[in-house]
C-alpha cells in the first residue's frame, strides 16, 4: 500500500529541518510537472495540478519529495522525465540537465 502524501512530507520536513509547502500550479508550460524552490525558511513544492479534485498529482508530490531527500533543490521536473536545475535566481545552469530514471 502507499503511504500518504502528509506522512512522505512530514518525513522530509524532518530530514531537512524545515516545513515543506505544496502548492498546486497550472502553467503555460505543459512540459513541467513540478518545481523544488528553496525559500528562506520554507521548501515549496510546485506541482502541476490539471485538474482539480482528482488525485493525479500524488504521483508528482512523491516524485519531487524523493528529488528532495536525494539533495535536490531549485529543480524543475519536466514530463520527458528530467530534472533542470536552476541557479537561485532561476536562469539555467549550464549542462545540469539529467534524467531522473
Amino acid at each position: 500500500m502507499m503511504r500518504a502524501v502528509e506522512e512522505l512530507v512530514a518525513e522530509v520536513e524532518e530530514h531537512i529541518g524545515k516545513p515543506v509547502v505544496l502548492r498546486a500550479i497550472r502553467t503555460p508550460e505543459a512540459e513541467v510537472r513540478g518545481r523544488i524552490v528553496s525559500r528562506p525558511g520554507y521548501l515549496l513544492l510546485e506541482y502541476r495540478d490539471e485538474t482539480a479534485g482528482y488525485f493525479w498529482e500524488h504521483d508528482i508530490i512523491r516524485e519531487l519529495l524523493e528529488l528532495v531527500r536525494q539533495g535536490e533543490r531549485d529543480t524543475v521536473l519536466y514530463d520527458w522525465d528530467t530534472v533542470l536545475r536552476r541557479s537561485v535566481e532561476g536562469s539555467p545552469e549550464a549542462g545540469e540537465q539529467q534524467t531522473t530514471k
